[in-house]
């Protein structure tokens, strides 16, 4: 298998990318296909000429997109960019999937350009693992790839969510929550409420709507919304996570006892802090276009860039696309 990496995309690019990706490289025995500056990525690569041997090319090109950068101009003059590149490679099937922790807005838009919507998908979505107090994770989708939904974007969600689901997890039906203000069926904006008759009527699976809170208990395996209340519940837990063990590293550190009990209790508070943390799940698979396409944070590091390719790995070997082609057939 091979895997695109966009080695220029994210803020600690090319050494993080690059260091991630190799240990990826070593660990699943895929080759990882480096796209962008060749010097920058020869000079990073010479550090891993001892230890355990890896299979990789590289791809080298001229331009690099910014986070700055609007997604409709890269599309006209970033054509020889890491991330188009990337991209470009999957569209003709000299790679399986490509991971990039460059820009989301780019990503997805390179990716519907040049590699296409599923046939029947309205807009494609952004998928991500949720741990929950279960212990096991529940799925959200949309968190950013479409801000502006129709309930139809939503039910669309809500089906590729599940087969993603069955895929990572092998549930036959995984339910369905939609993400509200309230359990009751009358709560909420008037688009949502339309989208929960849409979802009782046609989604197999659907439970209702599901506050937050209940969501975080996993009473859905599937949660939904549109893509800017996805991403803002997204951006709201991974704050809220650092600020509590920053808070509580603080509180800890302040005395005698709190040091002693801080170090008594270090163990289980560092798991909990790596449930919490996106670095150990990776990337996001963008779920409706026509290849595997991983969008990654863009504070992503080595860890998070190993995981990424993991996802990228599993996913392509399960066969998701075929998977999610067959919905609409």
């Amino acid at each position: 298998m091979k895997v695109a990496v966009d080695a220029m995309g994210g803020d600690y690019a090319p050494h993080e990318i690059i260091k991630g990706a190799v240990e990826a490289a070593r660990e699943f025995g895929v080759t990882v296909v480096f796209v962008g500056d060749e010097v920058a990525i020869s000079l990073e690569l010479s550090q891993y000429r001892q230890g355990q041997p890896f299979s990789y090319e590289v791809v080298p090109t001229t331009q690099v997109i910014t986070f700055h950068d609007h997604p409709s101009e890269v599309l006209r003059t970033r054509k020889d960019s890491s991330l188009y590149r990337a991209i470009q490679l999957v569209a003709e099937k000299k790679c399986d999937a490509i991971v990039s922790a460059g820009s989301t807005g780019a990503q997805m838009a390179i990716s519907l350009f040049v590699l296409g919507r599923i046939r029947g998908v309205l807009r494609p979505g952004l998928i991500t693992p949720v741990p929950s107090v279960t212990g096991e994770p529940f799925y959200f989708i949309d968190v950013g790839a479409v801000a502006d939904c129709v309930p139809q974007n939503i039910l669309q969600f809500a089906r590729m969510g599940q087969v993603y689901c069955r895929l990572v997890t092998g549930k036959e039906t995984p339910t369905v929550g939609l993400l509200n203000i309230g359990e009751e069926v009358e709560k909420g904006s008037r688009q949502v409420i339309e989208t929960h008759k849409l979802l009782a009527a046609r989604s197999l699976g659907f439970i209702g709507n599901v506050e937050p809170k209940e969501a975080f208990r996993h009473v859905a395996d599937v949660v939904v919304s549109d893509g800017f209340t996805g991403n803002i519940f997204i951006k709201t837990m991974e704050s809220t996570a650092e600020t509590l063990f920053d808070l509580m590293k603080t509180a800890l550190g302040s005395s005698i006892k709190g040091k002693v009990g801080g170090a008594l209790a270090h163990s289980n508070l560092r798991l909990v802090k790596q449930k919490l943390d996106y670095s150990q799940y990776g990337g996001v698979p963008l779920l409706g276009v026509k290849g595997i396409s991983v969008v990654c944070h863009g504070r992503s590091d080595a860890t998070a860039i190993y995981h990424a390719i993991r996802v990228a790995r599993n996913v392509s070997d399960e066969g998701l696309v075929t998977k999610l082609e067959a919905l609409w057939k």
